[in-house]
């Protein structure tokens, strides 16, 4: 009897030494720095944590957001990520700008997928598809999976800065011209009847349509109302590219000027029309939160890519980057709190992202 309380003894104080251990060991791993992600218990072993990686850094160059040609990119409506579809398949991703890390929103494929327009909620979208009769723009929901066709002749679209229109430019001789509907077609109203063939929509405030038109007398930029009052804003002899400000108050454009390709910007209240000095293309530029300045990227002088500068409306002009590989920048938008620079890459169809 005295034998088997001795054992049970050993037991007990050999168990209370290694639990003793085991918890001394626990609260010095919690104090670890190197521990990485998460919690750093051992289950994290178990749950197949051990190998997480560390929060990707951002060179002082573009750092590639993700390894898939991209389609028609859009920046989340909290602007901390970028939503794309994948060029050839169609499927959709989001890819975080904090951690690069990517997921999968949509994997149903969409053959013949050219662009998509995107709603300011991300809910919905307007996506252009070939056909062997013509193009056509297809409506859908990601809310409610309503899908409808909007039929041909369809050229240009734009969703309204709240996402519950869309208006749309139909090239359809004396039948065209630009309507308001719903988004999904239903309600469909003219309000400019047009015979003009190459117009660009966009929408920069709720009460503001922008119609950019290309003839061959040269471009034109008007402001349309919902009554359909037109008003010109800019005329220019060669073709010209348009970024409107957040609050519409301004609009950089380009403009070819003795073979270089000019920025300039236009106050709409006063009419000013300000050289900025820059040879870029407004395609290639964004404006900041502010409407103070614009990020965009410049080709540089031996033809070998873009570099990315901050210009301010004062004339100032800022080198943000100049990246080793070569990006000819064909979208540019500035996200989280201007403080990332987000691009899509023409010459190999990869977004990338720099850090202000």
């Amino acid at each position: 009897m005295n034998k088997s309380l001795l054992t049970l003894t050993i037991i007990s104080l050999s168990f209370t030494a290694f639990l003793s251990g085991y918890l001394i060991s626990q609260k010095d791993f919690h104090r670890n720095p190197d521990t990485g992600y998460g919690s750093g218990n051992i289950l994290d072993k178990f749950n197949g944590d051990s190998s997480r990686p560390s929060p990707p850094t951002y060179p002082s160059g573009a750092a590639l957001l993700t390894s898939r040609d991209a389609v028609s990119p859009v920046l989340s409506k909290e602007k901390d990520s970028v939503i794309y579809y994948e060029k050839g398949t169609g499927r959709v991703f989001e890819v975080s700008l904090k951690d690069r890390h990517e997921s999968s929103v949509s994997d149903v494929p969409l053959p013949n997928l050219i662009k998509t327009v995107w709603s300011p909620t991300t809910k919905e979208v307007a996506s252009l598809f070939y056909g062997p009769r013509g193009n056509r723009y297809k409506y859908f929901s990601y809310r409610t999976k309503a899908s409808v066709d909007l039929g041909e002749g369809i050229t240009s679209l734009v969703f309204s800065p709240d996402g519950s229109q869309v208006a749309y430019f139909r090239g359809d001789g004396e039948s065209g011209g630009v309507f308001i509907s719903q988004p999904d077609g239903s309600s469909a109203k003219k309000i400019l009847p047009s015979r003009l063939e190459n117009v660009e929509l966009s929408w920069p405030s709720d009460d503001l349509l922008s119609l950019l038109a290309d003839t061959a007398n040269g471009s034109y930029l008007f402001g349309l109302s919902r009554t359909g009052d037109l008003k010109k804003i800019l005329e220019v002899t060669d073709k010209i590219e348009v970024r409107w400000s957040g609050n519409s108050s301004k609009v950089l454009f380009s403009k070819r000027e003795n073979s270089v390709v000019n920025l300039y910007y236009k106050d709409i209240a006063s009419g000013v029309e300000t050289p900025l000095n820059v040879s870029t293309s407004a395609s290639k530029c964004a404006w900041s939160i502010d409407s103070k300045t614009v990020v965009c990227g410049v080709p540089r002088s031996s033809a070998s890519g873009d570099e990315f500068y901050e210009i301010g409306l004062d004339g100032s002009k800022k080198l943000i980057a100049s990246p080793s590989m070569r990006i000819n920048t064909a979208e540019l938008e500035l996200a989280g709190l201007d403080d990332y620079i987000v691009i899509l890459n023409s010459l190999d169809n990869k977004l990338y992202v720099l850090k202000k």
